[in-house]
């Protein structure tokens, strides 16, 4: 068992844990936790969250009838494990109605509300079970494979309210919604090389993350976020592009033309006619991977990331391909092909069009980076332990 705390002074928070681990002839583990943390970001009645976890791990490799394969297995692990987190990432005192000085009254000084406060906010629940296989091979190549499922609830958001319910404000923190994260993800470590004074080994990884909000709040199914592209749609995932989807150009005329929310051509570009494009800001696939080149304490590496099926909107390209909307910015060399006469086909319209927040600035923001390159040398164990200091 043990305990912490912290504090910020305006925030604080508590933290007790205990442990029970249990261990069977080096081949079944097991592990119980359980924990009370209390954070002043909540009300009196509601600033503890109790949270827990159990965790099993079978040794395959130490099992009798795996004796004859050890030689090649040199690690063969399963384990599976489920508990609950809890989250208290919100601004301070929002727990708190709040008055303050400073309003204006017709000229007069006063004091109005500033906020309406929750004293029914809690913490935001997160609960994981992973089930993972770690098995190693000749002692060259080792493999993790591990499945998740997190369910979170009660999350902490801003949820909006009529003015006329909040009594002006607008918003409210609470305790809403649900959201499910499932993916998989696998490590790779091989060492292909080790001769004398020679090692070379790789590794890579990859991770797959599938997102779906599952509930929101008081029967509400979607919502838009004002001024993001984006929506919150039960049954979608988080950060999916909510846009109108570009057409291209009118050879006729040079006139823009976008899809409607039924899929019809049209010169008109409205806000009902926004749609879910598939299209998400948070990358489902990520990973990296590098190398290792050793030779008598010399040592190579190099290691790279990258996500994949990313996308964002580029907001450079709205005002250096405004087409006349802000003419006294740099504007980009593509304007050359926008559209002059009839006939013309390109993606561009005619001058005086305005490129608008559409489908036609979502890029996809993938990418491979080298992160790091690094090419150092220890110095022989000898030498140093010579130094007295090293």
């Amino acid at each position: 068992t043990s305990w912490t705390s912290t504090s910020t002074g305006d925030y604080s928070r508590v933290s007790f844990f205990g442990r029970a681990e249990y261990n069977y002839t080096d081949r079944y583990y097991g592990e119980v936790s359980v924990r009370t943390d209390g954070s002043s970001r909540f009300g009196k009645d509601n600033r503890w969250g109790v949270f827990g976890a159990v965790g099993f791990m079978w040794n395959l490799r130490n099992e009798d009838f795996m004796a004859a394969h050890r030689d090649w297995l040199t690690l063969g692990q399963i384990a599976l494990s489920s508990g609950t987190s809890g989250n208290s990432e919100i601004p301070n005192y929002e727990h708190l109605a709040l008055i303050g000085g400073g309003a204006d009254y017709v000229g007069d000084a006063g004091v109005a509300p500033l906020q309406p406060g929750n004293e029914s906010l809690t913490w935001e629940n997160t609960w994981t079970s992973n089930l993972a296989f770690h098995f190693g091979f000749w002692n060259r190549l080792n493999v993790d494979l591990e499945l998740y499922n997190k369910k979170t609830t009660d999350m902490l958001m801003n949820v909006p309210l009529s003015y006329a319910q909040s009594n002006g404000y607008g918003y409210i923190w609470d305790n809403v919604g649900a959201m499910v994260n499932r993916g998989v993800e696998l490590n790779l470590n091989a060492t292909l090389l080790d001769i004398n004074d020679f090692m070379w080994s790789v590794n890579a990884n990859v991770g797959y993350n599938r997102n779906k909000l599952v509930e929101l709040y008081n029967g509400v199914t979607e919502y838009e976020l004002a001024n993001t592209n984006t929506k919150l749609v039960v049954g979608h995932s988080v950060g999916e592009f909510y846009i109108n989807r570009y057409a291209g150009v009118n050879p006729a005329n040079g006139d823009a033309l976008w899809y409607d929310k039924d899929g019809n051509i049209t010169t008109e570009l409205r806000d009902e006619d926004k749609v879910l494009v598939g299209k998400n800001y948070h990358a489902p696939w990520q990973g990296g991977f590098g190398t290792n080149l050793g030779w008598k304490g010399i040592t190579l590496s190099a290691q790279f990331s990258w996500v994949a099926d990313r996308w964002m909107v580029n907001n450079d390209r709205y005002f250096d391909e405004s087409n006349g909307r802000f003419a006294t910015y740099n504007q980009s060399n593509r304007l050359l092909d926008r559209w002059k006469k009839p006939g013309d086909i390109t993606d561009i319209p005619r001058h005086g069009v305005y490129t608008e927040f559409d489908s036609r600035l979502l890029e996809d923001a993938s990418f491979l980076r080298l992160k790091n390159v690094m090419l150092s040398y220890s110095f022989p164990k000898r030498l140093m332990d010579k130094s007295k200091v090293f």
